[in-house]
């Protein structure tokens, strides 16, 4: 009975893991929230103009990005992370690269359009412009930002885009007015995008691609509404006019009520707009929604073509105004583009922002928060992650000392209780009900809690996945060498970590091996649990395989200095003391296949 509660409790810590590193995301609420208020939209289509203006770039260049705004759309074509740390082989990471169809003008992020069909329709005279995209002419650029103009007999637009005194910010400032001798209306949507291909988004043994991205809307409260491609594709999704699979332009899903922020976010980056300055106290809504290209001429399903990739989207909307003749309106918005340093994004805005909520930290958040900051502020005196990491886990892991000594001297009680338990299970070899009774009374009259060695465990789990977390998505550890590793964010490219850390797992297995009576468990459990890790730490990132490592080492530190302890403060008689090490050097003998026979 005791054998075989000892093996379920090492495979229910052994699945927990496994089940944490491939599938934490999902199990902790890393990476959505309820989907049941969203409102399925359908709308967008386009008017464009027949005889289209050459176009005309304007550069923004900071110490930290290059922004490329165009004239069509007056939208951002690309925007290059340019400082070492966000460079791929020497090439900047471009954060606006936009589809190769027909769709590219639309689908850039920054793009302002004018109308909304869910007010009225395309040709409707009352419209303040009669296109959707618009072509303006660039009149005013200095290298800090760009000023566009457009007119017509009916509107004038004046559209400046500037970089603010911050990291990665762009301030929008949108004019419009109402040029006609009668009022006209307009609707205001901003939008940010985002192109992933498959390829990218599609992760790794044991590991959840940094690129997965997803949409998402942040309320005035701080909650999170985040969907991914498998949402737009769930049946609870269905109905209104709206399919599932590859989407329709102008298929949206809205998200009711007041909005901070409309990002698209991955593990390391994200585009997301806030809104600042609207007319007569306008509020916007969050509109949310992932289209995929692929070669339907080729390919019946979409997940067929290994070409296939999606665009992310999210976008602000506000209601319709009506403009009197010879009035204006004017509205802000401030765009964020950039990775999601802790630091920058908590100083976004002028601090006055929820973009710290585009770091999805999932069910533990509370924990991973102060994990978070604890690792911020030993980053601030020692300015090495790879220490920071370090000092992190001794900290965490001394912290919950407490909780491992319960379950240390537990084992080390069932360890001395092992001859007992061997003449208990002789004696009822084959009355399972007798010897299970025996065993009960025996654990009552020594005080010995079987059960008591695994729930101090499973207390501090919430502590283990909160790091975990916080490890899988800290952006600050990107393209971050330390030691032998080029990245902490990536695996150990020589697979020297993942060996080292099996073998601290076996060399804690092998000090404090299951107590049970059967050898062939002992030794499976004795091999199988370092070979787990060994396996996981292949693929996953070096900055988690430096934490584990750690944890390994100080847990072997903490299980000996408890050893010591009891031995010093045991009771038992000399001969009760060694017997039990007797049986345990027998135990182990058995675990590793030792021949030897005999008395020891």
């Amino acid at each position: 009975m005791e054998s075989k509660g000892s093996v379920f409790r090492w495979v229910l810590i052994g699945l927990a893991i496994f089940l944490a590193m491939q599938y934490g995301s999902k199990l902790l609420g890393f990476g959505g929230e309820g989907k049941s208020e969203l409102q399925p939209l359908r709308f967008e289509s386009s008017e464009i103009p027949a005889v289209r203006q050459a176009e005309r770039t304007c550069d923004i260049t900071t110490d930290r990005f290059r922004a490329v705004l165009s004239s069509r759309g007056a939208s951002l074509k690309n925007f290059l992370l340019t400082t070492a740390k966000y460079q791929r082989k020497g090439t900047p990471i471009d954060l606006a690269a936009t589809p190769g169809t027909e769709l590219r003008e639309q689908r850039r992020q920054l793009r302002t359009r004018l109308r909304n069909e869910a007010v009225l329709p395309s040709n409707d005279p009352k419209w303040q412009i009669d296109y959707d995209v618009i072509d303006y002419e660039l009149s005013h650029a200095d290298g800090k930002s760009c000023t566009f103009h457009y007119q017509d007999a009916k509107v004038e637009i004046t559209k400046e885009i500037s970089a603010t005194e911050r990291p990665y910010e762009l301030s929008v400032n949108l004019t419009v007015k109402n040029l006609d001798s009668v009022p006209h209306r307009h609707s205001l949507t901003v939008e940010t995008d985002a192109l992933r291909t498959q390829k990218e988004v599609t992760g790794g043994m044991f590991r959840v691609s940094p690129f997965l991205t997803h949409v998402e809307c942040i309320g005035d409260n701080g909650k999170a509404t985040r969907l991914k491609q498998e949402d737009f594709e769930a049946d609870d999704f269905k109905g209104a006019g709206f399919r599932p699979g590859p989407l329709n332009p102008g298929d949206f899903y809205q998200n009711p009520g007041t909005v901070e922020v409309a990002a698209v976010s991955n593990a390391y980056f994200s585009q997301a707009l806030v809104p600042e300055l609207a007319p007569e106290g306008l509020s916007p809504v969050c509109q949310l929604q992932i289209e995929d290209y692929f070669d339907s001429t080729k390919y019946r399903k979409r997940t067929d073509d290994p070409d296939l990739a999606s665009v992310y989207r999210a976008r602000l909307s506000y209601p319709a105004l009506e403009l009197q003749p010879q009035t204006a309106a004017t509205y802000k918005v401030l765009s964020y583009v950039g990775p999601k340093e802790r630091t920058v994004l908590s100083a976004a805005g002028g601090g006055h922002t929820r973009l710290s909520e585009v770091i999805d930290l999932g069910f533990f958040a509370v924990i991973a928060k102060v994990l978070v900051g604890f690792l911020l502020a030993v980053h601030g005196v020692i300015p090495n992650w790879g220490i920071a990491i370090i000092i992190l886990t001794l900290t965490a892991r001394s912290l919950l000392f407490p909780l491992a000594i319960p379950s240390i001297r537990s084992m080390i009680k069932m360890r001395e209780l092992k001859p007992e338990l061997d003449a208990i299970t002789s004696k009822f070899k084959d009355d399972a009900q007798a010897k299970g009774l025996a065993q009960m009374e025996l654990w009552r009259k020594h005080k010995v809690n079987p059960l008591k060695g695994c729930l101090p465990q499973l207390a501090s789990m919430p502590v283990w996945f909160a790091l975990y977390t916080t490890l899988q998505t800290a952006v600050e550890l990107y393209n971050i060498p330390f030691l032998w590793f080029p990245d902490l964010s990536m695996p150990d490219p020589f697979f020297i970590l993942p060996f080292i850390i099996g073998g601290t797992s076996f060399l804690q297995q092998r000090m404090m091996p299951m107590q049970g009576g059967d050898p062939a468990q002992q030794k499976m459990m004795l091999y199988m649990m370092p070979a787990m890790f060994t396996v996981f730490m292949l693929f996953l990132p070096a900055g988690l395989g430096v934490y584990m490592f750690t944890n390994g080492v100080l847990g072997i530190i903490q299980q000996q200095a408890v050893e010591w302890h009891v031995r010093r403060t045991s009771k038992a008689s000399p001969q009760t003391a060694m017997a039990a090490q007797q049986s345990d050097l027998k135990q182990r003998n058995r675990a590793l296949g030792s021949p030897r026979k005999g008395k020891v």
